[in-house]
């Protein structure tokens, strides 16, 4: 039987041609790999505020947005948008305008965790869109009406809370509770879901680990439904999109304060009469 050695010239010409193929092949676990870290990471941090092909939310849909921007601009904006709009750039500063003056967060990624979200934007891009699994705790984009209404019901105290707590509305406002509007005392929720994400605002909500709200709901804390129920109520709030009133206390008060005030020189303008008579 016949043999056929390889010269040394050979081999090494053939290992530098097999060079591209064993990359790939190397690549491909990797990126494998990176999608469903990515996906997860996507549904924990980014799906509050961003899909990948349904749509723009609080934030801009993300299908595509490797192709749209370079890479290091999408890193340096996921690592200090706030700083790139401070300092003028003209994309971050488009987006803050079309996006109702929504900052998005500073995102601390390791570099795992970004190439592994990179993967999943890719991987989304391949198949025209992307709906991340169910993973880690249930995401209040996937409340229905009902639960989205009940937890208005119990932000307003028109329904009331479990272990007897105040409701929201004495502390907070929203933007859609209506003209009187709901307390001053703490900080309006409206774009609260937006700011603080499912990340923030489920253990928020579940820990109350603020003095005020330690105070009033330390020994009256909202059952998880409740919790999952108001925390949906804020994200369908913050999906809207329209701004707070910013008159909302001035011109209400002013115009009940008017009312009161007529209805007040009224009685005794009445009662003058009626005293003549």
């Amino acid at each position: 039987m016949d043999t056929y050695v390889l010269s040394r010239r050979q081999g090494r010409a053939l290992a530098v041609a097999a060079l591209p193929m064993l990359a790939l092949l190397a690549a491909l676990p990797a990126a494998a790999q990176g999608v469903p870290e990515g996906a997860q990471l996507f549904n924990q941090r980014c799906a509050s505020c961003h899909t990948v092909g349904q749509g723009d939310r609080v934030g801009p849909d993300l299908m595509g947005v490797l192709t749209r921007r370079e890479e290091s601009w999408v890193t340096s904006f996921l690592k200090s948008p706030g700083a790139m709009i401070d300092g003028g750039d003209p994309i971050a500063n488009e987006l803050l305008g079309k996006f109702n003056g929504i900052r998005m967060p500073d995102q601390q990624l390791t570099d795992d965790e970004r190439k592994g979200l990179f993967a999943f934007f890719r991987d989304c891009a391949e198949k025209g869109s992307c709906q991340p699994g169910d993973t880690g705790p249930k995401l209040a984009s996937d409340a229905t009406p009902e639960q989205i209404e009940h937890g208005r019901q119990l932000f307003e105290g028109r329904a009331a809370l479990a272990n007897g707590g105040p409701p929201c509305i004495g502390c907070h406002n929203v933007r859609d509770i209506g003209v009187v509007g709901g307390g001053t005392l703490a900080r309006d929720l409206t774009f609260a879901y937006a700011r603080l994400g499912e990340r923030k605002l489920t253990p928020a909500l579940k820990d109350m680990d603020f003095p005020l709200m330690k105070d009033l709901y330390g020994k009256a804390p909202l059952t998880d439904a409740e919790q999952y129920e108001v925390k949906a109520y804020l994200a369908s709030v913050s999906r809207d999109g329209t701004p707070p009133r910013k008159d909302r206390d001035f011109f209400y008060l002013g115009f009940v304060g008017m009312g009161v005030a007529l209805g007040f020189i009224g009685i005794v303008l009445g009662g003058r009469g009626r005293a003549k008579d």
